[in-house]
């Protein structure tokens, strides 16, 4: 049973990413900033770091797609997206497992880079004509505060969650 806990955690904030989130952040007629909630790329991160390389870029692909089919359009951006942030941004050694502010380190250069990739794939494809210093001054900037606010309240219980997966694994094995 402890095998499902983790996908369960992670679909149910799939799931609030996309719905409850929306009811609580500032709507674009009351505030010109907006926040991208992504903490799909941060379980992803934490998921490899801890688990495995291999696991965070499966989560990613599967994560990935299913963001594609239920809220976008455009196929494949996300998968893409969340599968390569799932490769090489995640470094499951004992260096990076031990110090927390270099785990938010890499969460916040990884949502950066989807940030970017998201931004000039469809500026690319002409779905987006928003500037650059627009874009860095009410979307970016705002998503990394809030996706590392959610990151640094999120770890801990996750943290906990993974260890107690991981130790039923090893109770199992023997």
């Amino acid at each position: 049973m402890s095998r499902t806990y983790i996908p369960i955690v992670v679909f149910l904030f799939f799931v609030i990413e996309g719905t409850l989130v929306q009811l609580f952040v500032p709507h674009h007629h009351e505030w010109s900033y907006v926040f991208v909630p992504r903490f799909m790329i941060v379980f992803i991160i934490l998921i490899g770091i801890h688990i495995a390389r291999s696991v965070s870029l499966v989560y990613g692909l599967i994560i990935g797609l299913m963001y594609d089919v239920v809220y976008t359009q455009l196929l494949g951006v996300y998968t893409f997206g969340f599968a390569l942030i799932g490769y090489f941004f995640v470094f499951p050694y004992k260096q990076v497992q031990d110090r927390f502010l270099l785990q938010l380190a890499i969460i916040v250069i990884a949502i950066s880079f989807f940030e970017y990739y998201q931004f000039g794939l469809y500026m690319l494809i002409g779905l987006n004509d928003t500037l650059h210093n627009v874009f860095l001054q009410e979307r970016l900037l705002t998503s990394v505060v809030f996706n590392l606010t959610f990151a640094i309240l999120c770890y801990y219980p996750f943290l906990k969650l993974m260890d107690y997966v991981q130790s039923q694994e090893r109770l199992r094995t023997r």
